[in-house]
């Protein structure tokens, strides 16, 4: 399917569209708290908030983008609250967008003051260690949800989202997913002539993410183990769930839409040479069999001064595809696009997906996600753990199987609700990374 949503037809979709009516001809008004004002949360650049260029600020993060969607549609979003593990971070949000500092919420229960607010919409930007609590406790307050990709950093997290996920559709509660290229205008028009047939029954692919290091903040003097953590939180597999899940998710989500389903098993290896902090690898190499005989490579590197590529491509028996940009027929023939697919639209991914998720509330037509998102997530995961055990890993080994030893054996040794104890959260040993194998 194009994308995980479904009709919603009948009084319970009325009900939940209703609120964002003000009245007659009047703009409707969204209420947005954002949980998370780092990078994807607001664009936290050098102790501001949006992205400066030339001396001028110009917004960034899903706040950014879900008020550029508000815009292009007509209608209006303001935020009400915001919260960061950091509270300055939370109080330059507000600062930027209108909103009374005393709505900028600090500390790791700073989630809980936004959701207690009349928002309608929270959005979950924190790191991935938190996305399966704070997507919870938002069900649970009746809150829509934008969820940023990564759901989960491990087995038991992406289990406890899955549950969420259908606690949200009993609810009638929106989800939408931080997979933003299913929205975006240079791979919407090419999944129809695929699925119809235009390179022939897929037979492979490859997917790379190889660029330079990721951001890395040197703990600061006096800073505990929890702070240390929320600020760091890339370089610990325990926060982001390592490069492939937190980076590569996008290019791995990409293959999984195309060929039509997530892979069975992986096989993978990888390493760490160059990292200054954390417990993650360099580079990853991931093998993943999808059944009837497709396997797709993946490729994750973050090392300096080596060569870079990124992007998805998919095999056929008829041709090939470098998704989002050229099919290539082996007979010469050129591929006819959908081009309908993506007439009005906006440009920017980031902006259309908050813009398919606002349209979608103001009609009334449910959106859920939360399934192509997990299962994205599970598809890295499962890379992942295969590289970090040097051992084959099946999907069934973290969603179901109890007896694998990923099902429970390959869990964060803490749980994102400690950081809110009085306790400190203990730190992952830095600079020893999972060990494939057996000592001899």
């Amino acid at each position: 399917m194009l994308m995980t949503r479904k009709g919603f037809v009948g009084a319970a979709a009325a009900a939940v569209a209703a609120p964002y009516v003000r009245g007659e001809g009047a703009k409707r008004v969204f209420k947005v708290g954002l949980i998370g004002c780092g990078g994807r949360g607001c664009q936290w650049n050098g102790g501001k908030c949006g992205n400066i260029w030339n001396g001028q600020w110009r917004g960034g993060g899903a706040i950014y983008d879900i008020t550029k969607a508000a815009e292009r549609l007509g209608c209006e979003v303001k935020l009400v609250a915001a919260a960061d593990y950091f509270r300055n971070k939370a109080v330059d949000v507000c600062r930027r967008y209108g909103t009374d500092e005393k709505m900028a919420f600090g500390g790791a229960d700073g989630y809980l003051k936004v959701l207690a607010t009349d928002c309608d919409i929270v959005l979950l930007c924190a790191p991935p260690m938190f996305r399966p609590l704070h997507t919870a406790a938002a069900v649970a307050a009746g809150k829509h949800i934008f969820a940023e990709k990564p759901i989960a950093t491990d087995p038991q997290g992406l289990r406890e989202f899955l549950k969420t996920v259908a606690d949200a559709k009993a609810k009638n509660l929106w989800l939408l997913s931080g997979t933003l290229k299913r929205h975006d205008n240079r791979y919407l028009p090419q999944i129809g002539p695929v699925q119809r047939g235009a390179i022939g029954k897929i037979t492979g692919g490859r997917v790379y993410r190889c660029h330079g290091p990721i951001w890395n903040r040197p703990r600061e003097p006096g800073q505990s183990n929890a702070a240390y953590l929320c600020n760091n939180w890339y370089a610990f597999w325990e926060m982001s769930g390592d490069q492939i899940t937190e980076q590569a998710i996008h290019e791995v989500d990409l293959a999984n839409w195309f060929i039509g389903r997530a892979p069975e098993r992986a096989f993978g290896m990888g390493g760490r040479w160059r990292r200054p902090a954390g417990d993650i690898y360099d580079s990853i190499a991931i093998d993943y069999d999808y059944g009837d005989g497709v396997h797709v490579a993946a490729y994750g590197r973050q090392m300096p001064g080596c060569a870079n590529l990124c992007g998805t491509i998919i095999t056929g028996t008829e041709g090939e595809l470098s998704i989002g940009a050229k099919f290539r027929r082996y007979d010469g023939k050129p591929v006819e696009l959908d081009m309908a697919a993506i007439e009005g639209r906006d440009s920017s991914g980031l902006v259309m997906e908050h813009s398919d998720f606002l349209e979608s509330l103001m009609k009334g037509q449910y959106m859920n996600e939360g399934e192509q998102v997990a299962m994205a997530t599970a598809t890295t995961m499962i890379g992942t753990l295969a590289a970090y055990s040097g051992r084959q890993v099946k999907m069934q080994d973290i969603l179901t199987n109890e007896r694998s030893e990923f099902f429970n054996g390959y869990n964060s040794a803490f749980r994102a609700k400690d950081f809110e104890g009085k306790e400190d959260i203990p730190l992952p040993e830095e600079g020893k990374a999972h060990m494939p194998g057996a000592d001899a």
